[in-house]
Protein backbone atom coordinates (compact mmCIF):
# COMPACT_ATOMS: atom_id res chain seq x y z
CA UNK A 1 0.00 0.00 0.00
CA UNK A 2 1.39 3.50 -1.27
CA UNK A 3 2.21 5.67 2.15
CA UNK A 4 0.31 8.88 2.72
CA UNK A 5 3.32 11.00 1.89
CA UNK A 6 3.87 9.26 -1.70
CA UNK A 7 0.14 9.42 -2.06
CA UNK A 8 -0.17 13.28 -1.87
CA UNK A 9 2.76 13.28 -3.72
CA UNK A 10 1.03 11.22 -6.61
CA UNK A 11 -2.03 13.17 -6.52
CA UNK A 12 0.52 16.38 -7.11
CA UNK A 13 1.43 14.96 -10.38
CA UNK A 14 -2.29 13.71 -11.80
CA UNK A 15 -3.95 15.79 -14.17
CA UNK A 16 -6.68 18.36 -11.87
CA UNK A 17 -9.97 19.28 -12.53
CA UNK A 18 -10.38 22.88 -11.70
CA UNK A 19 -12.46 25.66 -12.89
CA UNK A 20 -11.59 27.73 -15.30
CA UNK A 21 -11.15 31.62 -14.32
CA UNK A 22 -14.15 34.01 -14.09
CA UNK A 23 -12.82 35.96 -16.61
CA UNK A 24 -12.31 33.15 -19.30
CA UNK A 25 -15.92 31.94 -18.09
CA UNK A 26 -17.28 35.34 -19.26
CA UNK A 27 -15.30 35.40 -22.43
CA UNK A 28 -16.81 31.36 -23.30
CA UNK A 29 -20.89 33.37 -22.40
CA UNK A 30 -19.45 35.99 -25.24
CA UNK A 31 -18.54 33.26 -27.52
CA UNK A 32 -21.64 31.92 -26.81
CA UNK A 33 -23.87 34.94 -27.62
CA UNK A 34 -22.14 35.01 -30.70
CA UNK A 35 -22.88 31.20 -32.05
CA UNK A 36 -26.10 32.14 -31.48
CA UNK A 37 -26.47 35.12 -33.24
CA UNK A 38 -25.63 33.18 -36.30
CA UNK A 39 -28.56 30.35 -35.18
CA UNK A 40 -30.35 33.02 -35.30
CA UNK A 41 -29.67 34.97 -38.53
CA UNK A 42 -29.93 31.56 -40.07
CA UNK A 43 -33.63 31.27 -38.12
CA UNK A 44 -34.74 34.47 -39.87
CA UNK A 45 -33.84 33.28 -43.03
CA UNK A 46 -35.39 30.70 -43.87
CA UNK A 47 -39.00 29.42 -44.19
CA UNK A 48 -40.58 27.31 -41.75
CA UNK A 49 -39.45 23.82 -42.44
CA UNK A 50 -35.55 24.84 -42.25
CA UNK A 51 -36.76 27.31 -39.02
CA UNK A 52 -38.33 23.52 -37.05
CA UNK A 53 -34.61 22.07 -37.56
CA UNK A 54 -32.92 25.06 -36.60
CA UNK A 55 -34.55 26.63 -33.29
CA UNK A 56 -33.55 23.56 -31.20
CA UNK A 57 -29.84 24.76 -31.44
CA UNK A 58 -31.19 28.05 -30.52
CA UNK A 59 -33.19 26.41 -27.09
CA UNK A 60 -30.09 24.78 -26.49
CA UNK A 61 -27.62 27.57 -26.68
CA UNK A 62 -29.66 29.43 -24.29
CA UNK A 63 -29.77 26.42 -21.50
CA UNK A 64 -25.55 26.36 -21.57
CA UNK A 65 -25.47 30.14 -21.44
CA UNK A 66 -28.09 29.98 -18.57
CA UNK A 67 -25.40 27.56 -16.92
CA UNK A 68 -22.44 29.48 -17.77
CA UNK A 69 -24.56 32.27 -15.43
CA UNK A 70 -24.95 30.42 -12.70
CA UNK A 71 -21.30 29.18 -12.64
CA UNK A 72 -20.26 32.82 -13.15
CA UNK A 73 -22.56 33.84 -10.46
CA UNK A 74 -20.73 31.04 -7.84
CA UNK A 75 -16.98 32.36 -9.09
CA UNK A 76 -17.79 36.43 -8.09
CA UNK A 77 -19.09 34.84 -4.59
CA UNK A 78 -15.46 33.54 -4.48
CA UNK A 79 -13.40 36.38 -6.24
CA UNK A 80 -11.66 39.01 -4.93
CA UNK A 81 -13.62 41.77 -6.47
CA UNK A 82 -15.75 44.36 -4.65
CA UNK A 83 -19.15 43.67 -4.21
CA UNK A 84 -20.19 46.78 -6.94
CA UNK A 85 -17.96 44.91 -9.48
CA UNK A 86 -19.19 42.09 -8.70
CA UNK A 87 -23.05 43.27 -9.19
CA UNK A 88 -22.41 44.57 -12.69
CA UNK A 89 -20.31 41.73 -13.89
CA UNK A 90 -23.38 39.38 -12.50
CA UNK A 91 -25.46 41.42 -14.63
CA UNK A 92 -23.39 41.77 -17.40
CA UNK A 93 -23.26 37.91 -17.99
CA UNK A 94 -27.06 37.50 -17.33
CA UNK A 95 -28.26 40.70 -19.55
CA UNK A 96 -26.19 38.64 -22.36
CA UNK A 97 -28.01 35.51 -21.31
CA UNK A 98 -31.41 37.23 -21.24
CA UNK A 99 -30.53 38.01 -25.14
CA UNK A 100 -30.01 34.50 -25.90
CA UNK A 101 -33.42 33.58 -24.29
CA UNK A 102 -34.89 36.50 -26.57
CA UNK A 103 -33.41 35.56 -29.40
CA UNK A 104 -34.67 31.59 -28.57
CA UNK A 105 -38.13 33.64 -27.85
CA UNK A 106 -37.90 34.84 -31.10
CA UNK A 107 -37.39 31.42 -32.77
CA UNK A 108 -40.24 29.88 -30.98
CA UNK A 109 -42.64 32.72 -32.54
CA UNK A 110 -41.72 31.70 -36.04
CA UNK A 111 -42.02 28.27 -35.80
CA UNK A 112 -44.96 28.49 -33.34
CA UNK A 113 -47.02 30.79 -35.85
CA UNK A 114 -45.59 29.47 -39.27
CA UNK A 115 -44.91 33.19 -40.45
CA UNK A 116 -43.64 33.35 -43.74
CA UNK A 117 -40.80 35.74 -45.08
CA UNK A 118 -39.64 38.68 -42.90
CA UNK A 119 -39.52 41.97 -44.16
CA UNK A 120 -35.48 42.74 -45.44
CA UNK A 121 -34.91 45.26 -42.62
CA UNK A 122 -35.24 42.90 -40.26
CA UNK A 123 -32.78 40.28 -42.01
CA UNK A 124 -30.51 43.48 -42.13
CA UNK A 125 -31.39 44.20 -37.99
CA UNK A 126 -29.67 40.44 -37.57
CA UNK A 127 -26.49 41.50 -38.84
CA UNK A 128 -26.44 44.09 -36.60
CA UNK A 129 -27.10 41.57 -33.88
CA UNK A 130 -23.82 39.41 -35.21
CA UNK A 131 -22.10 42.60 -34.95
CA UNK A 132 -22.54 43.44 -32.09
CA UNK A 133 -21.91 39.89 -30.78
CA UNK A 134 -18.42 40.16 -32.04
CA UNK A 135 -17.98 43.36 -30.23
CA UNK A 136 -18.72 41.79 -27.12
CA UNK A 137 -16.63 38.58 -27.18
CA UNK A 138 -13.50 40.85 -28.09
CA UNK A 139 -14.47 43.43 -25.10
CA UNK A 140 -15.13 40.46 -23.07
CA UNK A 141 -11.33 40.15 -23.31
CA UNK A 142 -10.58 43.17 -21.65
CA UNK A 143 -12.94 43.07 -18.85
CA UNK A 144 -10.32 42.31 -16.53
CA UNK A 145 -8.44 45.46 -17.69
CA UNK A 146 -11.69 48.08 -17.45
CA UNK A 147 -9.84 50.80 -19.20
CA UNK A 148 -9.27 48.70 -22.09
CA UNK A 149 -12.69 48.36 -23.13
CA UNK A 150 -11.85 51.32 -25.72
CA UNK A 151 -15.02 52.54 -27.68
CA UNK A 152 -16.96 49.49 -27.29
CA UNK A 153 -19.89 50.92 -25.43
CA UNK A 154 -20.21 53.59 -28.08
CA UNK A 155 -20.17 51.28 -31.04
CA UNK A 156 -23.08 49.19 -29.14
CA UNK A 157 -25.18 52.54 -29.24
CA UNK A 158 -24.76 53.08 -32.82
CA UNK A 159 -25.08 49.81 -33.59
CA UNK A 160 -28.54 49.97 -31.21
CA UNK A 161 -29.54 52.87 -33.31
CA UNK A 162 -28.69 51.07 -36.50
CA UNK A 163 -31.06 48.31 -35.24
CA UNK A 164 -33.72 50.80 -34.32
CA UNK A 165 -34.16 51.87 -37.36
CA UNK A 166 -34.45 48.98 -39.24
CA UNK A 167 -36.91 47.67 -36.99
CA UNK A 168 -39.17 51.05 -37.20
CA UNK A 169 -38.57 50.20 -40.92
CA UNK A 170 -39.61 46.34 -40.67
CA UNK A 171 -43.02 47.36 -39.13
CA UNK A 172 -43.46 50.31 -41.64
CA UNK A 173 -42.84 47.33 -44.35
CA UNK A 174 -45.81 45.44 -42.36
CA UNK A 175 -48.54 47.88 -42.88
CA UNK A 176 -48.06 47.44 -47.33
CA UNK A 177 -47.68 43.51 -46.59
CA UNK A 178 -50.72 41.20 -47.50
CA UNK A 179 -52.43 38.38 -44.94
CA UNK A 180 -54.16 37.71 -42.67
CA UNK A 181 -54.45 39.66 -39.67
CA UNK A 182 -53.08 36.82 -37.24
CA UNK A 183 -50.52 36.45 -39.17
CA UNK A 184 -49.77 39.84 -39.33
CA UNK A 185 -49.49 40.25 -35.58
CA UNK A 186 -47.33 36.97 -35.18
CA UNK A 187 -44.66 39.06 -37.61
CA UNK A 188 -44.92 42.41 -35.84
CA UNK A 189 -44.36 40.00 -32.60
CA UNK A 190 -41.42 38.65 -34.64
CA UNK A 191 -40.10 42.01 -34.84
CA UNK A 192 -40.70 43.50 -31.40
CA UNK A 193 -39.06 40.19 -30.16
CA UNK A 194 -35.83 41.52 -32.74
CA UNK A 195 -35.96 44.99 -31.12
CA UNK A 196 -35.28 43.36 -27.34
CA UNK A 197 -32.65 41.28 -28.49
CA UNK A 198 -30.88 44.54 -30.13
CA UNK A 199 -31.70 46.36 -26.95
CA UNK A 200 -30.34 43.54 -24.31
CA UNK A 201 -27.00 43.75 -25.80
CA UNK A 202 -26.86 47.37 -25.69
CA UNK A 203 -27.48 46.69 -21.78
CA UNK A 204 -24.51 44.61 -21.39
CA UNK A 205 -22.35 47.04 -22.95
CA UNK A 206 -23.70 49.43 -20.40
CA UNK A 207 -22.67 47.36 -17.60
CA UNK A 208 -18.99 46.99 -19.12
CA UNK A 209 -19.11 50.97 -19.81
CA UNK A 210 -20.01 51.28 -15.93
CA UNK A 211 -17.02 48.85 -14.57
CA UNK A 212 -14.77 51.63 -16.94
CA UNK A 213 -16.14 54.52 -15.11
CA UNK A 214 -15.63 52.97 -11.18
CA UNK A 215 -11.97 52.38 -12.58
CA UNK A 216 -11.53 55.97 -13.93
Amino acid sequence: MVSSPWRAALDRLRPQRTERPMYALLGELAELQLQATDTHSKLLGHGYRERTRIAPKLHEQSTVAEELCRRISERLGRSLVTPYEAELLDDFALTIADSLDAMEHTGGLLTGTEVGPLPTALLEAAKGIERAAELTVAASWTLSGERDLGDYYPQMRKLKRQGERLVRQALADLYGMSGSSRELMALRDVIESVRATISLQEQAARRAELLRVKDA
